[in-house]
């Protein structure tokens, strides 16, 4: 990849947007029209926040909570110690980088294992019904890639993996208290799988206007409308 022109940057979700649709993912970079969004929910952002604060109290004991330390995904691996840079690290303005060739990558990390001497990328989800591993891959398998390869860039081995743990409501207690059921999904990582997707991105940023996917729903209602 030829040195950019403009100052390209994108996160995982970008890159996912590019997988899903390179034209619209080009309107976005270079155009700065955005697809429609609706209504985002706040929920899943306030799920996230008190599971991080739940997590960061067995950080301070130095152990895994005692759900996780049960199973046996998780035989072995310890969280990750250092609380202050973890912080830095979920913030997207003090997050995660890589640089390459003018270009950026950013990220914001939810968690950190480690394994031995290893870290291991891991990421909280809230969805209404237990996945499947095929759709945890489908929807994350670009995010744990570049955040591994944004750990490497920062001077941390990983493990070639990462841990995906899902929360989806189970019941409803006394009191109103909701129940959750969890499910930890374990997806191998490739830093040069994200190598190559961040440069052909970037590539595509550098171009005339890609064609759209035959699968997007905005491109083809746009072209419906048309006709």
């Amino acid at each position: 990849m030829n040195t950019m022109t403009r100052n390209y940057q994108v996160s995982p979700s970008g890159l996912n947007l590019f997988k899903d649709c390179p034209r619209c993912f080009w309107l976005e970079k270079v155009r700065g029209i955005k697809r429609p969004r609706g209504i985002f929910p706040s929920l899943p952002g306030g799920m996230d926040r008190v599971i991080k604060l739940y997590f960061d109290t067995f950080r301070a004991k130095a152990s895994l909570p005692p759900e996780l330390h049960a199973r046996d995904e998780f035989r072995g691996l310890r969280l990750y110690e250092d609380h202050a840079r973890l912080e830095r690290w979920r913030n997207w303005r003090t997050g995660l980088e890589y640089f390459e060739n003018g270009g950026r990558l950013f990220g914001a990390l939810d968690d950190l294992l480690v394994a031995g001497e290893a870290c291991v990328p891991f990421d909280y989800k809230t969805k209404g019904s237990p996945t499947s591993e095929e759709d945890a891959v489908r929807y994350y398998q670009t995010q744990l890639d570049c955040y591994a390869l944004m750990l490497e860039a920062n001077g941390l081995k990983t493990a070639g993996y990462g841990f995906l743990l899902y929360y989806s409501p189970k019941e409803a207690g006394e009191n109103g208290n909701v129940l959750f059921e969890i499910q930890p999904v374990r997806i191998a990582t490739d830093i040069e799988r994200a190598k190559s997707l961040f440069r052909q991105s970037a590539a595509v940023t550098e171009g005339p206007a890609p064609k759209a996917s035959a699968n997007c729903e905005y491109c083809n209602w746009l072209e419906k409308f048309r006709k």
